[in-house]
């Protein structure tokens, strides 16, 4: 404890014994006035003390660590040796393929309707996702006959 610390508790300790005495010399019990003290040196420290949570509301959000994009990712699954593209990239064009086919009233999966995916895709590339192994190339034929594929506000295209 440093010097001005213990001679602010010194002075402390014979401020309140004064006021205890003076206190008691006016007709106050001493307990009673030994209560005020207490309650004065707790409101004091209170006072002085620092808030834990002197955070502004609402908190911020945690900051997110940003992440490639999305094309990067895609991209890391096509295996650059082989060809072969992963699941993940096969699953998204599948996706997107599976969309654009809804929005023309075309089901890919639907056996019934496959000579109309036929007729709007072309051959063999509905076949494509039921092989196991899907290269880059076939990807690149699927993806060409999507933009292909005419838009349902303008069926002339």
């Amino acid at each position: 404890m440093s010097v001005k610390r213990v001679l602010l508790l010194v002075l402390g300790v014979v401020a309140g014994a004064g006021i205890v005495a003076g206190l008691g010399a006016l007709g106050v019990p001493i307990a009673f006035a030994v209560a005020w003290v207490l309650l004065i040196v707790a409101v004091g420290l209170l006072s002085r003390a620092v808030h834990l949570d002197d955070h502004a509301w609402p908190p911020p959000r945690p900051e997110r660590r940003p992440r490639g994009s999305e094309v990067s990712r895609l991209s890391w699954n096509i295996n650059a040796r082989t060809g072969e593209a992963g699941l993940l990239i096969v699953r998204r064009v599948q996706r997107v393929l599976r969309h654009r086919l809804a929005r023309l009233g075309v089901d890919l999966d639907d056996p019934g309707q496959s000579d109309a995916v036929d007729a709007l895709l072309g051959a063999g590339i509905r076949e494509t996702f039921a092989r196991p192994e899907v290269t880059r190339t076939d990807l690149e034929r699927v993806m060409s006959a999507i933009d292909r594929l005419p838009s349902p506000l303008n069926q002339e295209r």
